[in-house]
């Protein structure tokens, strides 16, 4: 079991931060999924522990503007696996944003895109 308290939230979907943001460790709101990607990798090369899949859902990179990560905050010892995880993100994410950048999706399908990334942490943080 991990302590919700000590989780670290790194997105870039404010519907995300006004859920979490009192129930998590600390939040990081950032500009962009590539951002929410780096972001986390840097954390990961710190020690922390990656809770969620980078990569969660069907949607491709660069089909959804935005991603929410789930990270444990107590430091510990650099997983490889959590590693090679978040290095493949950014590699799938780079590959798919040179074919096509995402769209610039208006109020109504931006807000549907944010509710599927928050749909993938509300379903993860019951289970911690």
């Amino acid at each position: 079991m991990f302590d919700l308290g000590k989780c670290i939230l790194v997105t870039n979907n404010d519907r995300a931060v006004k859920k979490w943001e009192e129930s998590v460790g600390q939040v990081f709101m950032l500009d962009s999924y590539e951002e929410v990607l780096k972001k986390a990798r840097d954390l990961i090369h710190r020690g922390h522990k990656l809770l969620t899949h980078p990569q969660a859902s069907s949607l491709k990179p660069n089909q959804t503007p935005y991603r929410t990560i789930l990270l444990y905050g107590e430091a510990g010892s650099v997983d490889g696996e959590d590693v090679c995880l978040i290095e493949k993100a950014i590699e799938t994410y780079g590959k798919w944003n040179a074919i096509k950048k995402v769209p610039e999706y208006d109020g109504k399908i931006a807000y549907d895109y944010k509710t599927i990334d928050l749909s993938m942490i509300e379903n993860v943080i019951p289970r911690l």
